[in-house]
């Protein structure tokens, strides 16, 4: 299977790092955007609607177009390289915004099929 080449649009991935405050309170900050292109398209089917219940109007599916390689850091924590891209869950997508802003939906899960699919929910 193939990605259709009229869904494809162009989005900004942000990565996110953790960071305290003065006090010692831990937040998180996204780093530099970079541009991804994928299909983007609402959850749904009765698996989604049991996982998520009443937040499913809040999810969203994406598929990477492109290859990507898996990597584990020194912590255990998968990532995957997709071009010069780190991807990770807890990263922010912008859909909805421009990539200077604060990304509008997080990677709550990433799923390493034949393409790189992800599950976004909105901040």
């Amino acid at each position: 299977m193939r990605l259709k080449r009229n869904r494809l649009k162009q989005y900004h991935h942000r990565t996110a790092v953790q960071a305290k405050d003065n006090e010692g309170n831990s937040y998180t900050e996204y780093g530099e955007a970079k541009p991804v292109t994928a299909e983007i398209w609402p959850a749904g089917g009765k698996l989604q609607a049991e996982m998520y219940g009443q937040k499913l109007s809040y999810i969203r599916n994406c598929r990477l177009d492109g290859e990507y390689k898996t990597q584990t850091d020194e912590k255990g924590r998968v990532s995957y390289l997709s071009g010069t891209k780190l991807i990770r869950e807890g990263d922010g997508i912008c859909l909805d915004v421009p990539g200077e802003s604060d990304p509008d939906y997080k990677i709550i899960a990433i799923r390493p099929y034949r393409y790189l699919y992800m599950e976004l929910e909105k901040l």
